[in-house]
């Protein structure tokens, strides 16, 4: 069985059109804002550098987080599983506006045969 025809469709929709693109890119940059704010910036307190890649993979990512409070439940998700959360949040998240903006656009297919009268008038024109 090969599994490479179904995960191209839904790569196309998530890296193949400009909206995905510019979406997954600004999460990208709050990330990597957020991780030499981590790094290099010294605090005296939590900073809240990483609430901007929360805000750009809501809502999706809060379901995955109540997911992963009931699995681990009092003891708390561990931070892999956070981190996690906020990739396949950003996946879905430009999942679904590669499908928004193939719906706003109309998907250009192509032309399938036209039967008129018996005849496929693909390859002869329309007679």
């Amino acid at each position: 069985m090969n599994v490479t025809p179904r995960l191209r469709g839904p790569a196309r929709l998530m890296f193949g059109n400009p909206v995905s693109l510019v979406y997954l890119a600004l999460v990208v940059a709050a990330v990597l804002f957020a991780l030499v704010d981590m790094v290099f910036v010294r605090h005296q307190d939590a900073s809240f550098a990483g609430i901007w890649a929360v805000l750009l993979t809501s809502p999706t990512v809060f379901p995955l987080w109540l997911a992963g409070d009931a699995m681990w439940g009092e003891a708390g998700s561990p931070q892999w599983y956070s981190v996690l959360t906020l990739v396949v949040a950003a996946l879905v998240n430009a999942l679904l506006l590669g499908l928004l903006q193939r719906a706003l656009r109309g998907r250009p297919g192509g032309r399938g045969a036209v039967v008129s009268g018996g005849w496929h008038t693909q390859r002869h024109g329309d007679y």
